[in-house]
């Protein structure tokens, strides 16, 4: 049964260790606020894990990333918009899902990113891009898709693999 989560609109389904792996499921308002109470909860959900500290800031790195991006471009301001989350652990490591009803990302696919070393001097580093770098460099397995108006991103961690 779905619990409240507050202020925040969100819900978010009690931990299930059964055979599917589920840790968390958790829908709330697209807000930055609510991004980052988001990251909270799932860093507090995994910590029975007892990740590695590099693998903690990873998995919140790339969380950041990619929930702040939803927020940022999935959603015209003002738009009302969902962001669903759901973390599975198993074998393989932590499997992270991201659902929205916004945008779909441009010419359908997930962006590569910029990377920093590409450029000569500071100076010419752009404003933005560096975000799907960062998550591709830490994700493995990426798949973005959009299917009946709802977008989804579906990566994996390598860490706390059983």
């Amino acid at each position: 049964m779905p619990h409240d989560l507050g202020s925040s609109g969100a819900t978010s389904s009690p931990p299930v260790t059964a055979a599917g792996g589920v840790l968390s499921r958790t829908a709330f308002r697209a807000t930055f606020e609510n991004v980052r109470l988001a990251i909270e909860r799932a860093m507090t959900t995994l910590e029975p894990l007892h990740l590695q500290p590099e693998e903690a800031s990873s998995i919140e790195l790339v969380l950041a990333e990619a929930l702040n991006n939803v927020v940022e471009h999935a959603y015209a301001p003002g738009d009302e918009g969902h962001i669903k989350l759901v973390l599975r652990h198993g074998r393989a490591g932590l499997l992270i899902e991201i659902r929205d009803n916004g945008r779909p990302m441009p010419n359908g696919r997930a962006p590569l990113g910029d990377n920093p070393k590409d450029y000569a001097r500071a100076d010419d580093l752009p404003e933005g891009g560096f975000g799907w770098f960062l998550i591709r460099e830490l994700a493995r397995d990426l798949v973005y898709d959009r299917e009946n108006g709802e977008n989804f991103l579906i990566f994996r961690m390598a860490i706390g693999r059983r």
